[in-house]
C-alpha cells in the first residue's frame, strides 16, 4: 500500500498493577472495535488465510458500526476448518478479496481497542493479511475476552466462547461466522464491562490489570465485612459453577471460612445456610434490611 495509511496510534492499554491505571481513558468514553476471523486453517504463520471477517464497534457499550464479509482467501479451505466453520468454495465464488476490504477494516481499527475471543489467533491472521498488503504492523493495544472471563467467571470447567456466552445469559448462540460471533463476543465484553465498573474499575487501564483478582477480592471483602459488622443483609450476583447459571440472591452473611475464600450466610433464595465462594461474586451491594 502506498504512503496513505496512517499508523494506527498505540492506545493506553498495558498490563497496570499501580495507580497509572487512573490516568488511562475511561470504559465509556473509549472506541472498541470487537473483531473475529474465520479461516482456512489454524496457522496464520503457515499460509492459512482469512475466509471471513466480523468486527463490531462499540462506543460507551452500544453499537455503532459493523463489517461482516466472506473473503475469497485464494486458497483451498480444509476439511478441519470447514467442520468448524461450513464455509464452502461455492460461498466463497463470488466474494471480495481481503484487499477489497482492508481500507474500510483498517479505518475503523484506527484509534480502537482490538477485542477478540482468543484474541492472539484472530489478530495474528488479521496482522498477516494487512502484511501482505505493506500496511504497518498492527500496535493497537487488545484485550481477550477469553482472558477476562478466565479471571471473572473463576472455577469453570471449560471457557469456549459459546459456553461461556450461555453462563452469562446470551441467548444467540455461536455460529462460528465471523459476524455473528463477532456480536457475541461484544456482549460477552459488554457484560464484562459491566462487572468491572460495578467494582469501580471504569479505566480502560483495568482490564488487563496484574492485580486485578486481588483488586476484587478486596473490594468484596471490604463490603462484606461492613455487611457483617452492621448486621445487613447483602446482594449478591453469584455463579453457581454447579449449575452453570449467575443467579440474583439475598443473603444475610454469617462469618467467613477457608481463609477468607468463603462466606457462609444464610441465603433467603434457598432458604437455608449455604456457602459461597467469594471470588465468585459477580456484583454485590448493602441492603437496608438487616440480618435477622
Amino acid at each position: 500500500m502506498g504512503s496513505s495509511i496512517s499508523k494506527p496510534r498505540a492506545g493506553p492499554m498495558t498490563d497496570q498493577s499501580g495507580s497509572d491505571h487512573r490516568s488511562s481513558p475511561r470504559l465509556d468514553e473509549t472506541d472498541f472495535l470487537v473483531v473475529d476471523v474465520e479461516t482456512t486453517g489454524l496457522s496464520a504463520e503457515g499460509g492459512d488465510r482469512v475466509c471471513e471477517v466480523g468486527a463490531v464497534k462499540l462506543r460507551g457499550g452500544a453499537i455503532v458500526a459493523t463489517l461482516g464479509t466472506l473473503i475469497d482467501p485464494r486458497r483451498p479451505i480444509s476439511n478441519g476448518a470447514y467442520a468448524v466453520n461450513h464455509i464452502s468454495p461455492e460461498m466463497l465464488r463470488n466474494a471480495p478479496v481481503f484487499t477489497d476490504v482492508a481500507e474500510r477494516l483498517w479505518g475503523m481499527m484506527e484509534n480502537s481497542i482490538l477485542v477478540a475471543y482468543n484474541a492472539p489467533f484472530d489478530l495474528s491472521f488479521l496482522a498477516a493479511e494487512f502484511r501482505l498488503l505493506g500496511y504497518p504492523p498492527i500496535v493497537h493495544p487488545v484485550v481477550d475476552a477469553l482472558a477476562i472471563a478466565r479471571r471473572l467467571l473463576p472455577g469453570l470447567e471449560r471457557y469456549p466462547q459459546g459456553h461461556v456466552a450461555r453462563i452469562l445469559g446470551i441467548g444467540d448462540p455461536v455460529q462460528h461466522r465471523a459476524l455473528e460471533d463477532a456480536m457475541v463476543t461484544a456482549k460477552i465484553f459488554t457484560i464484562f464491562s459491566s462487572i468491572l465498573k460495578a467494582y469501580d474499575c471504569t479505566a480502560v487501564g483495568d482490564l488487563n490489570r496484574r492485580d486485578l483478582i486481588e483488586l476484587l477480592h478486596n473490594r468484596r471483602m471490604s463490603i462484606l465485612t461492613d455487611a457483617l459488622s452492621s448486621a445487613r443483609d447483602v446482594w449478591i450476583k453469584y455463579l453457581s459453577t454447579s449449575s452453570g447459571e449467575i443467579s440474583d440472591r439475598i443473603v444475610s452473611p454469617k462469618e467467613f471460612s477457608g481463609k477468607a475464600r468463603y462466606l457462609i450466610a444464610y441465603c433467603h433464595t434457598a432458604k437455608g445456610e449455604r456457602d459461597f465462594r467469594i471470588d465468585r461474586i459477580l456484583d454485590l451491594r448493602l441492603m437496608d434490611s438487616k440480618s435477622v
